[in-house]
């Protein structure tokens, strides 16, 4: 009997294993997962409910090797709702998000475990592998051989729920090289300390990351400030740009439906009308209050100012704030805080038609230890699922 290992029992590991065993039931396979539980960043996806793909899966919400990548969103394995479907899943869109009906993450991580169960695969937790051999019988793992190996156990992104990039260095003991990694869907730390009062503010606004006068993206959506940072799914989509970048900032245009002439307008309006009220009473009317008080401390605007006390230069110098606040990023934040990790196995060195290793017969990998990753909204998990779902139909093909 063919004998198959898959390293990590995540979204891609169980997929593989699914897939596998589809293709080859004959073959035996066993799961190592170094956690004690499988599946534990399913859990942590879309706020505990698993936004586990999109409905809206163009080439532009994903970043690595683009033929290879077209490859995967093509494959007979990318349509994932149907697979979940047939997992007994049912799921509903939510502005193209696609979550499991019941609205739980744990949902698609019991139907994932239910079915690799009930197909008799072995799964080994808080089991770490640290080396992998390979001679002409197969590949060695702790003293045991097998025909065939799945590598899917991640990327260095949040490792408290299970990926720690161990699994890189036994992509790369086995002959492979990796491109350079970068945390990825993570918030940006902030260097203006004019900010710190921000913490807990939100804002729908246009995002746009700039490095020194290069534009590197523009994203639109809530943008949240936090201790020291700013997060959001805007800025978790631009954080992927910042790698290597210096004089970095990001201007937000906190009113983008109005242009800057009505919005001056407007401003004059109020000002013209509410002469004895305080300006940041004006500007409240428009964005949140901390965020107001920003503004016009760059503005050259002191609180309580009256709105008669105001003249017009401070007015456009107010609008001018409003459409683009500018804030200077210091860098990324860490791995910990991070969903992805951008970088990994190169995808030169491994087949997009069948996730095989093409310096290593029987060596197959999936899922975020490749040198892909998508932007926020199930993309990421929908690469994970796919390959995996390729890894482990190929695989099984293999080893009949």
């Amino acid at each position: 009997m063919k004998k198959l290992a898959i390293i990590g029992a995540g979204a891609s590991g169980l997929c593989a294993a699914i897939e596998a065993k589809k293709s080859n039931p004959q073959i035996q396979i066993t799961i190592f997962e170094r956690m004690q539980k499988v599946g534990k960043k399913i859990l942590a996806t879309g706020n505990g409910r698993c936004n586990f793909t999109n409905s809206e899966l163009s080439l532009k919400h994903f970043y690595g090797n683009k033929e290879f990548l077209e490859n995967i969103l093509s494959s007979n394995y990318a349509d994932i709702e149907d697979f979940f479907k047939n997992l007994g899943v049912l799921s509903y869109e939510e502005d193209g998000r696609i979550y499991p009906r019941s609205q739980q993450a744990s949902t698609i991580k019991e139907a994932l475990l239910k079915s690799v169960e009930n197909k008799n695969v072995t799964i080994k937790t808080d089991c770490q592998i640290n080396k992998i051999t390979k001679d002409k019988k197969g590949f060695m793992i702790n003293g045991e051989c097998f025909d065939g190996v799945i590598l899917c156990g991640g990327g260095k992104a949040a490792s408290v729920h299970g990926s720690d990039g161990s699994c890189y260095k036994l992509a790369v003991s086995l002959g492979h090289t990796l491109t350079p990694l970068y945390p990825a869907l993570c918030g940006l730390v902030i260097s203006d300390k004019d900010l710190n009062l921000l913490k807990g503010v939100r804002a729908e606004c246009n995002a746009k990351l700039y490095s020194g006068n290069n534009l590197l993206g523009s994203e639109y959506g809530e943008i949240q400030f936090t201790d020291k940072a700013i997060s959001g799914i805007p800025v978790m989509n631009l954080s992927h740009l910042c790698e290597n970048r210096k004089n970095l900032k990001i201007n937000l245009d906190l009113c983008p439906e109005i242009d800057e002439r009505d919005l001056f307008n407007h401003i004059k309006h109020s000002v013209n009308n509410l002469q004895n009220v305080e300006f940041e009473t004006i500007l409240n009317g428009i964005v949140n209050l901390k965020l107001g008080f920003a503004v016009m401390n760059r503005s050259g605007i002191k609180p309580l100012t009256k709105c008669t006390s105001v003249k017009d230069f401070q007015i456009k110098e107010a609008v001018k704030q409003l459409k683009k606040f500018e804030i200077n990023i210091s860098s990324a934040k860490g791995f910990e805080n991070a969903q992805v990790t951008k970088g990994g196995v190169n995808t030169k060195e491994v087949s997009p038609i069948t996730m095989m290793s093409k310096k290593a017969d029987g060596l197959f990998f999936c899922g975020e230890i490749l040198d892909i990753h998508g932007d926020c909204g199930g993309y990421n998990l929908h690469l994970a699922f796919t390959t995996g779902r390729i890894a482990g139909n190929c695989a099984g093909n293999f080893l009949k």
